[in-house]
């Protein structure tokens, strides 16, 4: 019987676009496809998650990979709170999980700055049990150990959990430790995961 509900935020409780982003900065084409590269795409970005080189740290790693775009890095990096924005859903999908008796924890891959940002903003906080985020464990998703600190940290019993990503590669973890797991694609998409697995949300 599932009596715990394990949430990533990107994208699935938080929309996460870094194209519109960059869009919405007013670059072309060309600079969007260039700064995608040498940050967003980049595995460096993976190094603000997990929080062991310093934001600033990588953040000049990537900027010195453009330097003949110092003024667009510039925009980018003053306004990556505009990158995370909350979905209009999380707050009444979590209350509604919360009022049927479940547990609700978080386990996202997040960075110290934007992650700020977010405890800050973002309301769904407020109603979570708790949660594990990478850069206070300083290890990332898929790695093992960040699932073995939520359930550690919280006595969660894996069987008794599932977990909702929207990235594919970060299940075959929890599944190994004993949850069920939910690709998420779109809100509705896992609000009827949810039900198949008897969870009303």
């Amino acid at each position: 019987m599932i009596n715990t509900i394990i949430f990533d935020i990107g994208n699935v409780l938080a929309r996460y676009d870094w194209k519109g982003y960059l869009r919405r900065l007013g670059f072309s084409d060309e600079v969007c496809g260039k700064i995608g590269q040498a940050v967003f795409e980049n595995p460096l970005w993976q190094e603000f998650d997990r929080g062991v080189l310093g934001d600033k740290n990588v953040e000049q790693k990537c900027r010195d990979l453009l330097p003949e775009y110092s003024v667009e890095m510039d925009q980018v990096f003053s306004n990556l709170e505009d990158l995370v924005y909350e979905c209009g859903y999380a707050v009444g999908w979590i209350q509604s999980l919360k009022a049927k008796g479940y547990k609700v924890y978080v386990l996202s891959n997040y960075g110290r700055t934007l992650f700020g940002y977010a405890r800050t903003n973002f309301r769904f906080l407020h109603y979570i049990d708790g949660g594990v985020i990478s850069y206070e464990v300083q290890y990332i998703k898929p790695e093992i150990q960040i699932y073995e600190r939520l359930i550690q940290k919280y006595g969660i019993r894996p069987q008794e959990a599932v977990f909702l990503d929207d990235t594919a590669e970060n299940l075959p973890p929890a599944r190994k430790l004993g949850m069920r797991t939910i690709h998420v694609t779109s809100h509705q998409a896992a609000v009827e995961e949810l039900k198949k697995l008897g969870i009303e949300s």
